[in-house]
Formats: C-alpha cells, structure tokens, sequence
C-alpha cells in the first residue's frame, strides 16, 4: 500500500472510535475531542450537528453560498469557490471561538501527524479544518512534508468543482479519506435540493441525533434498529436523494465519455444540478469490505449505483428504508471486517464488462458486487470505464507534451535567449532591436514568439478541457519553464504591439491586450510559491542575466513613451504611478537586467530622461527613478 493508504488503514478505527465518542464529550469544548492514536498521531475529532438549520443554512437551491474562504480558491474568471453555507458557519465559529488551532500548530511543532475527523458534519467540519491548516502550514513553512490528514465518515459533499480542483492542483487530495458506506443516504443529502428533502430532515435528524447522543457510540446498524421507528416520509425521502444522486452521477458519466459534445455544454446551464463535488480519496463500504478509489472521476458512479443497489432500493417504502437511514450511524460496526478486506482500483478503464477473460482478482469482483457495481451492472461498469479513461487519456496527452513538445519550447527560448545575447553583443537591448524589425534575426526571433504563443495557447486550453492531470500547473519544471517563457518573450509581444500601433485603437497593453497565457502561467507562479531560478551575475555585457523579473514593465514604459509628445504630460500621473509602482518592487529583488533596460538609446532611456527633467526636486528624492540615475548617471548626458 502507498503511504497514504497505509497510514489511514492504521488510524481508521481510532478515527471513528473518537468521531464516536465526541457525541457524548461533556469536557471544556465539547464541539471536538483530541487523543493519541499512536506515538507519531494525534486525532482531533468534531462533533457532527444534526440540526435541520445546519444542513439548510441559505434560501439558496442547494444551501451554498460564495466564499472567500481561502484567498486561492478561485476558478479561471478569479471567483471564490462555493461552499455549503452551514457548514462553512460551523467551521468558521469553531476557528474563532475554540482552542483546537492552537492545538493542532502545537502538535505539529512537536512532530507529529495531526489527523482531523469527523461522522457526518463533524466530517464537513474536520475537512475544512484540514485545509486551513494545510493552507496555513504551506504559507509558513512552503516545500516541507504535509503532516496534517482527514478522515470522515458518511461525509456529505460540501465544496464545488473550484474547491475540489484546487485541492488536486495544489497536490493535498492524498491528505483525506472519506468513507462511505453503500446505503448511507445522509452522506448523498446535498445533491438533492434543500426544498426537496427540507420537511424529511426536519424529522431525520432529530430522530439520528438521538440515536447517536443516546446510543453513545456509531454502533447501531439495521440489524437492530432503536426502538423508535423512523419517522414518517422514509420512502420518499430516500426515493428523492437516489433521484437527484442518479442524475448527478449520470451527467458526470456522459460528460466522462463525451468531454467535447456540445449537447452537454447545451444542457448543463438548462438543468441545475448540486455544485458540490469530490475531493480526496474515497472509501466506499459494504459488509464484505471496502474499495479505495483515487479516481475522482469515478465518485459519483460508487455514490449512485452502491446506493441504488438493494432489494430496498427495487421497491422503497417506510418499511424498508431502515438500512438507508441508518447506515448513516453504522460505520464503528462496519469498519472492522473492512479494514480486513479493502482493495484498490486501478485502471478503471480496463475493468470487465462481463465474466469471461476478466483480469480483475476475486478479491475486487466480490467488493464490486457487493456494492452493486459487478459485471450484472453495465451502466456502471461503463462508468467506471469512462472515469478511468478520462484519467489514462490526461496521462497520455502529459507523456506526449514532455516526450514531444516539452523539446520543441527549450529549443525556441533557447534561441531567443541567444537573439537576446546577440543584441547586447551589438549595443542595445532585444526589445528596441525586436521593435525595429531592421535584421533578419528580428524576424526569426519574431517566428519563434509565434510558435511559443500557440504551443502555451494549446497547454492552457488541454487544461481548461480536463485533458491534462489537475496538478500539472504545480510542477515544478513547467512553472519555471513557463515563467521563463513569460519574462523572456512577452516583452516582444509587448514591443510589437506598440510598434504597430495598436494601442492608438485598441487602448494600453496591459488594460486591453494582455494575452490571456501570460495571466494564466503568472498566476501559476504565485499560487505555488516556486522561486525562479537566477542565472549568475554577468562578467560582460556578452552574457546577460535572467529578464527582468516583470514582464509588464515595458507595457509601462511605452504608456510613458506615448505621453512624451503629448501637450499635457502632468496629467497622466496614472501612468507614471505604474512605472513607479513596477520599479519599487523589481529594486528591493535586484529583478532588475539593468545592463540590458539601458543599452543603447533605448526606450527606456528616453523616458528615464524625459521623467527625471520633468520631475520637482521632492519628487526624485522619493521616485524609483533616482536608483536608475544613480547606478547609471550616463543616461543624463
């Protein structure tokens, strides 16, 4: 087993041993326990709130609401993440008015692992603990070993699609296990509208949290049912959540087999369905064992089709919905013949449509089976299948971007890096020589501009199509590759945009005409906390260092350049303020490649100039530009 799966099979009966006992916790904070799992873990469990206001905390379809929960969890138009509100309320009382932060950050600076869990909310609760922590833990100490895990039990799905793929992107989905056992229908809740489920709830969760502060444990289990019988309304309460659960499962499905068919991009703005979605990896339970599944793409089959699967399930009423209700509190009873029995998927899309020349072992038919996804089941197996190409497919595609492409862009930079010596060589900098376009080298460096630009377009579109693995813009190598790419070459995108004279129609670079490539690879930058690599100070000007460390300055420089000849220079001090503010930062870094910004009457000579003769003398005492004199008092003659 991978470490991952190791260390949650060593801790999930502690896990749920403590998710069990928070439910009667009677101590100075009895909304979480901590205890000692093992010499190297320690667990910190939050009690799960069964209250209807909870589950339903907004008048919105599906209870979410917009959250700036984390300042990195945005989506592409730089939205913050959607998150169920009740949930999000819980987590956010408890960080402001409970110990368990303190906590946590003390153990961990002791060494050890520090494990949050949860049953039911208290899993929705231990999630977001985990990921303010490893938020936290990044900030303060970036490139260390993650030492802070989840593990929940009858987890409802909480975050949306920005949540989860932030999670993968910044590589923590080994950080949470959720289980799931087949027939809880409490954990599948929140795909179901809140109107549609809000009467039964208001009876269901009354009726759980008695049984579990009475009971004091999680070890019920349809065997034997407390004496009170379920509320009324079972049936159609389960009947509504398998409804709403088939339809998520089945758009996800034709989305995995059809990621490109226009019908589906037609129909999904027609019909709304729950925004939450999986995150972490999942342990879906029956009474033979456990399946451990990594495919993200894959959840909402083993959420459907296992909850689908059972006599009850054929022909639901009051009568028979005992093992769908209170599963939710079976998990303590469930998970010591699991932990004896858990097999892991791999490759999904080879998994056998039927018996004959199945690869699968026995062991993986009988816990497939017994959730209801064996090869009886077409429509799941071919879910399964099409989840698991969607996976093989992005591995694929990322073997041919670094066997076959990955070259293609080191040879372009590298000749343009070489273009960019070679004018420092002659006396001026690569941008004034690009912007003149006087020499065929200009030309070429211009064909290899264009090339880049198609071949970073393609990689940010494979990305925005789910064609390439979640966590590719966290590599390393392609964060420094395409960082690299940003700084050398969109200066010429820059020059030639002004040499042209498109900002006359279409307005300044930066506010109208920054491709959209060089946000998207700055913006990997920034989230990832990779630093670039500098090239060693030159010895001649015949080896110029690493480009400047901002790859707009230019674009400010021109919009300087553009007000030189204008009558009435003292009112654009916008656009001086952005030089300024550009320079400031580039200083204090020594990001500046000041041997290639003054070589020559460049540009950025000129309008060095031009400002400083234009300035007062409180104005240069304050002003960037004073450095630039000061290192450089030639550009005044």
């Amino acid at each position: 087993m991978a470490r991952s799966e190791s260390f949650y099979s060593e801790n999930l009966l502690g896990a749920c041993n403590l998710s069990r006992n928070v439910y009667r916790s009677a101590g100075d904070d009895p909304s979480y326990l901590r205890a000692d799992l093992s010499e190297t873990t320690v667990a910190i469990a939050f009690r799960g709130i069964l209250d209807p206001p909870v589950f339903q905390a907004t008048a919105t379809k599906f209870g979410e609401c917009q959250s700036g929960f984390l300042e990195w969890l945005k989506d592409g138009n730089n939205q913050p993440a959607f998150l169920h509100q009740g949930s999000l309320n819980q987590f956010l009382y408890l960080l402001n008015n409970s110990r368990f932060q303190e906590e946590a950050l003390l153990e961990y600076e002791r060494g050890k692992n520090v494990l949050f869990t949860g049953h039911s909310m208290g899993g929705a609760i231990a999630a977001l603990a985990t990921l303010w922590m490893l938020d936290k833990h990044q900030q303060q100490h970036p490139g260390k070993t993650k030492s802070f895990f989840c593990i929940t039990f009858g987890f409802p799905l909480i975050g949306d699609e920005t949540l989860a793929r932030g999670v993968r992107r910044k590589g923590w989905t080994d950080q949470f296990c959720h289980v799931v056992l087949g027939r809880d229908v409490i954990s599948r809740v929140l795909l179901a509208p809140s109107i549609s489920v809000s009467e039964a709830l208001e009876s269901f969760l009354p009726y759980l949290k008695r049984y579990l502060e009475n009971a004091g444990d999680l070890h019920g289990s349809t065997d034997t049912p407390m004496e009170e019988a379920l509320p009324q309304g079972s049936a159609e309460f389960v009947s509504t959540v398998l409804q709403h659960c088939s339809a998520v499962a089945n758009y996800s499905s034709a989305t995995n087999m059809s990621p490109n068919n226009p019908l589906m991009a037609a129909v999904r703005p027609l019909v709304k369905l729950s925004p939450y979605r999986p995150f972490g990896h999942y342990l879906f339970c029956s009474k033979r064992g456990g399946i451990w599944i990594e495919n993200h793409f894959a959840v909402f089959s083993f959420l459907y089709y296992a909850l689908q699967f059972s006599d009850a399930a054929l022909q639901i009423s009051d009568a028979s919905c005992d093992e769908f209700i209170l599963e939710h509190v079976g998990y303590s009873n469930s998970l010591p013949s699991v932990l004896q029995n858990i097999v892991k998927l791999n490759e999904l899309s080879e998994i056998p449509l039927s018996e004959t020349g199945s690869n699968y072992q026995d062991s993986r038919t009988i816990q497939l089976e017994a959730l209801g996804l064996g090869v009886q089941n077409c429509p799941a197996r071919l879910a399964l299948r099409a989840a698991g190409q969607v996976l093989k497919q992005q591995r694929e595609n990322l073997t041919k971007l670094e066997n076959e492409v990955k070259g293609k862009i080191e040879v372009a930079i590298k000749e343009i890096e070489e273009y960019r010596a070679q004018c420092l060589r002659n006396g001026t900098g690569y941008y004034d020589s690009f912007k003149k376009k006087q020499h065929r080298t200009d030309f070429d460096a211009n064909l290899n501009r264009l090339k880049l630009a198609g071949w970073f377009d393609e990689i940010i579109t494979m990305i925005s199509k789910d064609e390439l693995p979640d966590d590719f813009q966290c590599s390393e190598v392609w964060i420094r590759l395409g960082t690299h790419y940003r700084l050398l070459v969109e200066p010429l995108d820059i020059a030639n945009y002004y040499r042209l004279g498109k900002n006359e129609d279409s307005g300044p670079y930066l506010r109208n005409a920054r491709p959209r490539r060089y946000t998207i690879l700055q913006k990997w930058l920034e989230e990832n906390n990779v630093i670039q690599q500098q090239q060693p100070s030159p010895t001649g000007t015949d080896q110029p260092t690493m480009p400047t460390e901002d790859s707009c300055l230019w674009a400010h420089v021109e919009e300087i350049a553009c007000l030189m000849g204008a009558k009435n220079a003292g009112g654009h001090e916008n656009s001086i303020a952005g030089l300024e503010k550009s320079l400031r930062p580039l200083i204090d870094s020594n990001g500046l490649s000041m041997e290639e910004l003054v070589a020559g009457n460049s540009t950025f000579n000129n309008v060095v100039k031009w400002l400083w003769t234009h300035m007062t003398p409180q104005q240069k005492s304050s002003s960037p530009i004073s450095y630039v004199i000061g290192r450089h008092p030639e550009l005044m003659n």
